[in-house]
C-alpha cells in the first residue's frame, strides 16, 4: 500500500489527470480529489484511500476499498459477483474486522461448495467460475487478521486452493509455479498462456504490492487482461509480500528487488514462449517502488509499468502508522500508535511484520524503511517507463511521483487516472478495464519496435 501526505501541491508539482503524457508534456494542474458528500474523510489531507465518486459508497473505512477490489474482480466474468458483495456487506457491520471476517468466511464456503457441486456434475465453466469468485472472496475474509492469528494462514490456503483449482480448468491451463530463489527457497508464481499462441509471445511479469496475492493478480492486476491480447502474464511474489511470507516467515521484504526479480526473469526467460526483446515489469501499490527498483538495474527488462509511482517508501510508512513525515521523531512511539484505527493496526501487524520488523521499535522499523529510496536512480532507468496514478490518491502522492518521474531521461508515459473516469481510486482499483486499456496499448507501441 501506499499513502500520500498532508500538502500544499503547486500546479507544477502534480500531473494533469485524464490522459497519457509523453516525457515532453507539461503538467498543467494539481489533480486534487473532491470528498463525497456525507464523508468523514477529506481526499486532499488524507491516505489513498478517500472517499471519491467512483467507490461504492457502503462504507466509511476502509472496508469500501475492499469492497470495489471485490466488485471490479468481476470485469472478466469470474471475480466477485455483485449480489453476493451486496448481500455481503449487509452482514458488516462498518470498522468491525471480526464481522468482516466471518461474512466473507461464510460468503467464500458458501461459493466453494457451489464450485465443488460443479465440478462433480461435469460442469467446468461454472466450476471454474465459482472457484475464482470463491477465492477472491477468502482473500477478503483474511485481509484484515494478523498473520499470527491461525485463521489467517488457513484462509490464505483456502484462497490459494480454490485459485489452483481453477487454474487447472483454463485451456490452457494456467501453470502454478516455483521460482527458485536464494538458499534453497522459492517464490511463487503462474504462468499464464494466450489462447493458440505460436513461438515466442510478449510476456508481462505482475507483481503486487504490500496487501494483495499473485492469485489476485489475475483480476484486477492484469492477468486476464494479458492474454486476452495475446501477451503471456507472469504473475507473482517476492520475499515478504502476502503468499510468500505465509508460505515461509522467513521470507522479509528487502530493499534491493532487483534480486528477486532476477530469478524471476531467470525463470520466465528460460521458457521457449517467451520473447526476450518484448518482457515487461508491472507493479502495483508498494510495488510502484518495486518494480522501478528492479528496472534500474535488471536491463533484461524491456519495459516497466508502476501504478502508483512510489520513490520513497519511510514517508507513506509513517502516515500509515499515524504520524507526520514532516516532523523529527523521537525514540520511544510506541505509545502514540492507534491500534484502535484498522489501517493503523493492519500496517502494524503485517507491513511491519513482514518487513522483519516485528521486534523493533517504531522508530527502528521506519529507520529501515528509509532504505526502500529511489533517489540517485533515475539515470539508472533506461527502458520506457508509464506512470500511472488515480486522481482521489491525493496531491503529496501524485507530487512525489511526478517529481521522480520528471527526473527520469528514458522514454517515459504518465497517466492520471482522472475522477471523471472513474479510475481514481488507488492503483485504478475501481477501474481495471481502463487500467488495462491504458498499460497494454502503451505496452503495445513501446513492442512494436521490439519485435523479433
Amino acid at each position: 500500500m501506499n499513502a500520500v501526505i498532508d500538502a500544499e501541491v503547486t500546479p507544477s508539482a502534480a500531473p494533469k489527470s485524464g490522459s497519457v503524457q509523453s516525457a515532453a508534456s507539461a503538467p498543467a494542474a494539481s489533480a486534487i480529489s473532491t470528498p463525497r458528500a456525507g464523508s468523514t474523510r477529506d481526499a486532499t489531507k488524507q491516505g489513498v484511500f478517500n472517499a471519491s465518486p467512483g467507490m461504492p459508497g457502503l462504507f466509511r473505512s476502509h472496508f469500501d476499498f475492499m469492497m470495489a477490489r471485490n466488485f471490479c474482480a468481476g470485469g472478466y466474468g469470474e471475480g466477485g459477483a455483485a449480489g453476493e458483495c451486496f448481500s455481503t456487506a449487509h452482514r458488516i457491520a462498518d470498522g468491525d474486522v471480526e464481522s468482516w471476517t466471518v461474512a466473507w468466511r461464510d460468503t467464500a464456503e458458501r461459493v466453494e461448495r457451489l464450485a465443488k457441486d460443479c465440478l462433480r456434475g461435469g460442469h467446468d465453466v461454472s466450476a471454474r467460475e465459482a472457484f475464482l469468485r470463491a477465492s477472491m472472496y477468502w482473500g477478503s475474509a483474511f485481509f484484515y487478521l494478523a498473520p499470527t492469528d491461525p485463521r489467517h494462514r488457513e484462509m490464505y490456503m483456502r484462497h490459494r486452493s480454490c485459485f489452483r483449482q481453477a487454474a487447472r480448468l483454463f485451456s490452457p491451463a494456467i501453470e502454478p509455479v516455483s521460482i527458485p530463489y536464494e538458499n534453497g527457497k522459492t517464490l511463487p508464481g503462474y504462468f499464464m498462456r494466450t489462447v493458440g499462441a505460436d513461438g515466442p509471445r510478449p510476456t508481462v511479469m505482475i507483481i503486487t504490492g504490500g496487501d494483495g496475492t499473485c492469485e489476485e493478480l489475475y483480476f484486477w492486476g492484469g492477468g486476464a487482461a494479458a492474454v486476452r491480447r495475446g501477451y503471456n502474464a507472469f504473475l507473482w511474489e517476492g520475499p515478504g509480500q502476502v503468499g510468500a511470507y505465509t508460505l515461509d516467515p522467513e521470507l522479509t521484504y528487502r530493499p534491493d528487488w532487483e534480486v528477486p526479480t532476477r530469478y524471476a526473469v531467470d525463470y520466465v526467460l528460460s521458457r521457449e514462449d517467451v520473447d526476450p526483446e518484448r518482457l515487461a515489469l508491472s507493479g502495483h501499490s508498494m510495488g510502484g517502488y518495486f518494480a522501478p527498483r528492479a528496472a534500474a538495474y535488471e536491463k533484461r527488462l524491456t519495459a516497466v509499468i508502476a501504478n502508483s509511482l512510489l520513490p520513497e517508501w519511510k514517508p507513506a510508512a509513517m502516515v500509515l502508522m499515524g504520524f507526520d513525515p514532516g516532523e523529527p521523531y523521537g525514540t520511544d512511539l510506541e505509545s502514540r500508535v492507534n491500534l484502535s484505527d484498522m489501517m493503523i493496526k493492519w500496517f502494524a501487524t503485517q507491513i511491519k511484520v513482514r518487513m522483519g520488523s516485528g521486534g523493533d521499535s517504531v522508530a527502528a522499523f521506519f529507520d529501515k524503511c528509509g532504505a526502500y529510496s529511489l533517489a540517485g536512480l533515475e539515470g539508472k532507468i533506461t527502458c520506457p517507463l508509464l506512470s500511472i496514478a488515480g486522481e482521489a490518491e491525493g496531491p503529496l502522492m501524485l507530487a512525489t511521483g511526478h517529481q521522480f518521474y520528471e527526473k527520469l531521461i528514458c522514454p517515459k508515459a504518465e497517466h492520471v487516472v482522472s475522477l471523471v473516469e472513474g479510475g481514481e481510486a488507488h492503483c485504478t482499483m475501481n477501474n481495471p478495464s481502463l487500467k488495462h486499456q491504458i498499460e497494454f496499448d502503451w505496452l503495445d507501441d513501446v513492442f512494436k519496435n521490439n519485435t523479433t
